[in-house]
C-alpha cells in the first residue's frame, strides 16, 4: 500500500527502470574477438634420388610425361619429368616418371622432385668409393643440396652386373655400405630403399646377390626393402632385360606399395 513513507523507495525503484536502458545503451560494445588466420599448409614434397643402372634409367619400353606437380632436377637445372629423364642414360622410358604419377594420385605427397642418377651396365664397384661414378653421384647430391633440395627418399635399384659378374656376397654389400656412407657423410640422412633386381636377358635371377641385397636391409642405418623385380618376368620385359610399358607400370607399382607401407608404418610409429 502506497504511503507517504514509501514514496521515497517507490520513485527510486521507477527512476532505476526508465534509465536502465540509457545506461545499457551507453556501454561500448564488445569487441570481437580477433580472428587468426588460418594457416596456409606448407605442400608436402618428396624428394627422391633414384640411381643405379638400366632399369632405374631411360631404357623403358615407352616413354611418359608425368603430372605437372612431379618434377627433375639435375645439375642445377629444373624439368618437366618427361622421358628420357635427364641424368640417367637411355632413350626410352623410365619408371619414375610412372612411379611420380602414382605417388600424386594416391595422396602420398603433394609434389614430387626427382633427382636421376642411372647409368646402364654399372657394377656397385663404379658408384662405390674409388669407382667411376662416385664423385658425380656426389656431385648430383651437392647440387640438390645447394639448391635448397632436402632429400626425403634414396631409391637403389641396380644388381643385374653383379649377377652376371657373379660378385661375391659380402663384397656387394660392404661396396653398397661404403658408398651410403660416403652420401651420409653429405648430411644426406633419407632412408634408403634397395630392390631386389639381378634378372637380365639370359641371366636368371642370381641368388648370391639377392642374398647381398636382403642381408643390407636394416632399418638402424636407415635401409629398407625395395620391390622385388626379379618377380617380373620375360611378360613384363620387351628385350628380356628391360621393362615393357606394362612392366614399367608394374614396376612403378611395385615402388608405390613399398613407399605406401613405409608411410603408415610412420604414421603408426610411437
Amino acid at each position: 500500500m502506497w504511503t507517504p513513507a514509501t514514496a521515497p523507495k517507490i520513485v527510486g525503484v521507477v527512476l532505476a527502470l526508465l534509465l536502465a536502458p540509457l545506461v545499457h545503451a551507453q556501454q561500448p560494445a564488445p569487441t570481437p574477438a580477433a580472428r587468426r588466420p588460418t594457416p596456409t599448409p606448407q605442400p608436402r614434397v618428396m624428394v627422391a634420388l633414384v640411381f643405379g643402372q638400366s632399369n632405374a634409367g631411360n631404357w623403358g619400353e615407352t616413354r611418359h610425361r608425368a603430372h605437372p606437380r612431379v618434377r627433375v632436377f639435375f645439375r642445377g637445372r629444373w624439368s618437366p619429368a618427361a622421358d628420357p629423364l635427364p641424368g640417367a642414360d637411355g632413350a626410352g622410358g623410365s619408371v619414375w616418371t610412372r612411379l611420380g604419377d602414382k605417388i600424386i594420385a594416391a595422396g602420398l605427397y603433394d609434389r614430387v622432385v626427382f633427382v636421376p642418377a642411372a647409368i646402364g651396365g654399372t657394377e656397385i664397384a663404379k658408384w662405390a668409393p674409388g669407382g667411376l661414378l662416385h664423385e658425380d653421384l656426389l656431385r648430383n647430391i651437392r647440387t640438390a643440396q645447394r639448391a635448397g633440395l632436402r632429400f626425403t627418399h634414396l631409391l637403389w635399384h641396380q644388381g643385374e652386373s653383379d649377377a652376371v659378374l657373379d660378385t661375391d656376397s659380402e663384397h656387394y654389400r660392404r661396396l653398397f655400405l661404403a658408398m651410403l656412407a660416403s652420401i651420409r657423410k653429405l648430411g644426406v640422412d633419407a632412408p634408403v630403399f634397395v630392390a631386389r633386381a639381378t634378372r637380365c636377358g639370359m641371366y636368371p635371377p642370381n641368388e648370391k646377390i639377392r642374398a647381398a641385397q636382403a642381408a643390407l636391409i636394416d632399418p638402424a642405418l636407415g635401409i629398407y626393402a625395395g620391390p622385388d623385380t626379379d618377380q617380373l618376368g620375360d611378360e613384363h620385359r620387351y628385350d628380356g632385360c628391360h621393362f615393357s610399358a606394362a612392366g614399367l607400370e608394374r614396376h612403378a607399382e611395385l615402388w608405390l606399395e613399398v613407399l605406401s607401407t613405409y608411410e603408415r608404418a610412420k604414421l603408426s610409429a610411437p
